[in-house]
């Protein structure tokens, strides 16, 4: 085996080193910090020292030889003899390691990489993620291989996206219709609204509810009703719905309640849309961020076929991936976030979020 020691002010520098001698194949044996220069003893730099080793021919193992199961994996092992001092180092040096062994598929340098994946652990689509890393290291402007620039120039990439996003509640007419699937929320999220229109607005505020395939759901609105001093009525039919419409007339707002169904099942979409004109209410979307990628996007195709106005995002504290709102602004730009939930109280876990805030969720950096 070959052995080489290598000294750098940063680990960057010290790996570009060590894959210009020995390439993707190196072996960190071991990592520390160090000073050295200055004057007397004074004004000493610190220098990131590492031993790596690369064995041009390694032994192969025989064919069907069976795995040692109490052999350590190479990166505990590796990290265990690391100074602790300087275990992030070795992290870092590890996840470089990692990156290139992967780079070539994608053709990406290993800060390239360490972004991408990055993203995708947040769960935006491989595609996605790939083009706005490629993005990013164009904006870098040749300083793609210093990770603090590219993680920037990746961030303002997301952030310019995202500025086209409309973030507001809006409605267009006195009925608001809440569709979305199973399991998302819906009920308590009406409960919100018409508490923050009451609160901020002064609004006079209705409930119909066409959710009868659960008698929970009913009961549930019926006693946020109470709670608000909001009258709710239940509809069982076409017929009722336009008719409860109609005696609700004098109210400023109709918050309409729609039945959670499979968004797969294309006789409730078509029975969904054939309930209402479309001109005569606004209908938002409720989505739960816990849903995976795909199927996020899915669901809003499914829907978007009756006339989707916005997105209402639910249950932000159960998940720490976002991804699925930049992946929702990369196939429907014209998309708008009314609210985003992050609990169960009402109305105090709904918050408008600014563009800066989903920046930040997408990302993994926190709110």
């Amino acid at each position: 085996m070959k052995i080489k020691k290598y000294k750098a002010p940063s680990m960057p520098e010290v790996m570009k080193q060590v894959r210009k001698d020995f390439g993707t194949d190196a072996v960190i044996l071991q990592s520390r910090q160090t000073k050295s220069g200055g004057i007397l003893g004074l004004f000493k730099k610190n220098y990131i020292e590492v031993v790596a080793g690369y064995d041009p021919e390694p032994v192969k193992p025989a064919k069907k030889a069976p795995i040692p199961k109490e052999a350590p994996a190479r990166k505990e092992a590796v990290i265990q003899q690391a100074d602790a001092p300087v275990s992030k180092e070795m992290e870092q040096i590890y996840k470089l390691l990692e990156a290139q062994s992967r780079q070539m598929q994608l053709q990406l340098t290993p800060n390239e990489q360490l972004m991408y994946d990055r993203l995708i652990r947040q769960e935006v689509l491989p595609d996605i993620a790939l083009t706005i890393v490629q993005e990013a290291n164009k904006q870098a402007s040749g300083e793609a291989d210093k990770i603090d620039a590219l993680k920037q120039a990746v961030y303002k990439n997301i952030e310019q996206r995202l500025e086209g996003l409309r973030l507001d509640f809006t409605y267009y007419h006195k009925i608001i219709q809440f569709v979305g699937p199973t399991g998302v929320g819906k009920t308590t999220t009406i409960a919100k609204i018409a508490a923050r229109m009451q609160l901020t607005e002064n609004k006079r505020i209705a409930f119909i509810t066409l959710d009868t395939y659960r008698i929970a759901a009913v009961e549930q609105l019926k006693t946020y009703a109470k709670i608000l001093h909001i009258p709710v009525k239940v509809a069982y039919n076409k017929r009722e719905y336009h008719q409860y419409m109609e005696q609700l007339q004098d109210y400023d707002v109709i918050l309409v309640d729609t039945a959670g169904r499979n968004y797969r099942d294309e006789a409730y979409l078509k029975d969904l849309a054939d309930w209402i004109n479309p001109n005569d209410v606004t209908n938002y979307l409720v989505l739960s961020m816990t849903a995976k990628p795909k199927d996020f996007l899915d669901i809003y195709g499914k829907f978007d076929a009756i006339g989707i106005h916005g997105l209402i995002l639910t249950k932000l504290d159960e998940t720490e991936q976002y991804g699925n709102i930049l992946n929702a602004v990369f196939h429907y730009p014209d998309i708008r976030i009314g609210y985003m939930t992050n609990g169960q109280g009402v109305p105090e876990d709904m918050l408008n979020p600014t563009v800066k805030q989903l920046m930040h969720c997408i990302t993994g950096d926190g709110q």
